[in-house]
């Protein structure tokens, strides 16, 4: 199988659609780009939700992003994975020298082994150093990457080169805790059913149930795996969502709290404040992300 466009893809790069609210940046009409000149993401300063995923690997020190409104820095040999519908932005004049990957939904879940997809679970943002001495075999593999992509780009070679590539990265987290296939898929599947419904406020148990476990093994895979508990993930979810309502100051305190689920406004504040330190109204009223945690 060979990638349609992919011969023309230089040409291409990530759409914003500038919709109410914060921007969505979608590939076209292509699975998988690749590029060694900078990130692939289009504009970059804005906060933006991307609708793929993502493999940013900088080139030089440059400040500071921000992956789901916290910052992480920009280190030379940093590696991030950004995964959909996570948040992302570098408010900065130019964009800082970085090597990337991005690719569809359906490309990611033909990697075959679970433990390489937990690269991409929301709770993996801290990035990944790539040691000074695999410096040479990472660039390597990412030059397969950037030929096959620029030439006939044949989607099993991209997918070969691709999961040799994760698997290094795998091995720079110092063996984190691995789940089983199954258990990986439940996470997975977890992670989207709270996306759909963090706004219902749905206890433990309906996530639970909606996977075929008890609450308590759920939480026992999400504590082995990321130190969270179904609630703390929800909660991560909704306190995204209020920072980027109050961030874009398209509606009132009042408004944010009933569009998130809070049955008043008093009780959104607690909330915020609980996890954050600041009030709602002390976030919004800041001009940039210095009090983003």
């Amino acid at each position: 199988m060979i990638f349609a466009g992919a011969r023309r893809a230089s040409a291409n790069k990530p759409i914003m659609h500038n919709l109410p609210g914060i921007p969505l940046h979608t590939l076209p009409s292509i699975q998988f780009m690749a590029t060694d000149t900078s990130t692939a993401f289009g504009e970059h300063s804005p906060d933006h939700r991307i609708d793929f995923y993502a493999m940013v690997w900088f080139q030089e020190d440059a400040g500071t992003h921000y992956i789901d409104f916290k910052p992480y820095p920009i280190k030379k040999d940093m590696v991030y994975m950004i995964g959909r519908n996570q948040v992302h932005s570098i408010p900065s004049l130019e964009l800082p020298r970085a090597k990337n990957i991005v690719f569809s939904a359906e490309f990611l879940h033909r990697i075959e082994e679970p433990y390489l997809r937990q690269l991409f679970l929301p709770f993996n943002d801290n990035g990944i150093q790539i040691p000074p001495d695999m410096l040479d075999a990472f660039s390597q593999l990412f030059n397969l990457i950037l030929l096959e992509y620029r030439g006939e780009a044949d989607s099993n070679l991209l997918l070969t080169y691709t999961t040799a590539l994760f698997t290094h990265l795998y091995r720079f987290t110092q063996n984190a805790p691995a789940l089983t296939a199954e258990d990986d898929a439940r996470m997975i599947k977890l992670v989207q059913l709270i996306e759909e419904h963090y706004r219902e406020n749905k206890p433990a148990d309906f996530y639970a149930d909606k996977l075929g476990l008890t609450a308590k093994r759920v939480n026992e895979i999400l504590r082995f795996r990321a130190g969270l508990t179904i609630n703390r993930l929800r909660d991560q979810m909704l306190l995204i969502e209020a920072k980027r309502e109050l961030f874009h100051r398209q509606h009132s305190i009042k408004e944010i709290a009933y569009n998130l689920g809070f049955s008043d406004q008093s009780y959104f504040a607690r909330f915020f404040k609980k996890h954050t330190g600041i009030s709602p109204d002390q976030f919004r009223e800041k001009d940039s992300l210095e009090f983003i945690k």
